[in-house]
């Protein structure tokens, strides 16, 4: 087997030798010297013991024992150009970037940054998993999954690229219809609406006051925090939003900040891989959401 696999490159030189009739010829389509082709040969045939080709000084023609061989030679060389035909095409596969996230994630922060990735990377395909849920990375055909906090399980590599910061936000029309609020404690006796993940509800965390969920009395609940923010606009209660998904309808005075001066949570950001060696690509992917989310001047780590 060792000795047929050293023979392999002085196969392709007998097989041209063989279709152009002349050692010139070849040597010229080979870019080889003739007399390098001539020896190569030579020592082919000591090798093979094997006379391969009648020389003439106007021709070369295979020997009656070469011209089996030479068919068996065609039939490699035509499997090694399938094997590299099937390497371009997993190539050109490989191109095709899956990538899985929340849809509020990717839809307010993520998708225009990595499109803008995609638009410096001709020939990159990228197809978004939109989905509350939390996919398979190692079953999954997901090549990177972004997560709003840290992923559980050893088995998965997760490289933080960011924060979001959160605040407390209400409908100024019903923050006029409840009490004042100036302390966390009075939060359990107002209508809040409860931001469900994977895991559960989100847990709220106030000033100096922490609960599992949202703390008030919940009659909605939902796995998106883009309609929270509506239900908020409309006067449904208090949600507990991301600031930079609630800035524009705070600017349009649709809602208010609750509580403005108590600390609410930070969630991290991660890009989670399946394994710590992942392709070239994934790697600047991460390196460029990272850095486009501490460069957009949103409360980005």
């Amino acid at each position: 087997m060792e000795h047929s696999l050293l023979a392999l490159p002085d196969i392709a030189l007998f097989v041209e030798v063989a279709r152009t009739g002349s050692f010139r010829h070849a040597a010229a389509r080979l870019q080889l010297p003739p007399s390098t082709l001539s020896r190569r040969i030579a020592a082919m045939e000591a090798r093979l013991g094997v006379p391969l080709f009648l020389r003439t000084t106007r021709s070369v023609a295979l020997t009656a024992a070469a011209r089996p061989y030479f068919d068996r030679c065609l039939e490699v060389l035509d499997a090694a150009e399938r094997a590299q035909a099937a390497l371009k095409v997993s190539h050109a596969q490989q191109a095709l970037m899956r990538i899985s996230m929340p849809v509020d994630l990717g839809v307010e922060v993520l998708g225009p940054v990595i499109a803008a990735f995609g638009d410096a990377h001709p020939g990159l395909r990228i197809e978004f998993d939109l989905s509350a849920r939390a996919v398979d990375l190692l079953r999954d055909p997901v090549d990177l999954a972004f997560r709003i906090g840290k992923p559980m399980g050893d088995r998965l590599v997760a490289r933080k690229v960011g924060d979001i910061d959160s605040g407390l936000y209400a409908a100024p029309d019903w923050l006029r219809g409840v009490p004042v609020l100036s302390r966390p404690e009075q939060l359990v006796t107002m209508p809040c609406l409860d931001l469900r993940t994977g895991q559960g509800s989100m847990a709220w965390r106030v000033g100096a006051k922490q609960w599992d969920a949202a703390p008030g009395p919940c009659v909605l609940a939902a796995n998106s925090v883009g309609l929270l923010r509506k239900l908020a606009q409309e006067g449904r209660g208090i949600a507990l939003l991301p600031c930079h998904m609630a800035e524009p309808a705070e600017r349009a005075g649709r809602l208010v900040r609750v509580l403005p001066e108590q600390p609410t949570p930070v969630w991290p950001v991660y890009a989670v891989t399946a394994g710590r060696q992942v392709p070239q690509r994934v790697r600047l992917l991460i390196a460029h959401v990272k850095g486009a989310l501490a460069a957009g001047g949103r409360s980005w780590d």
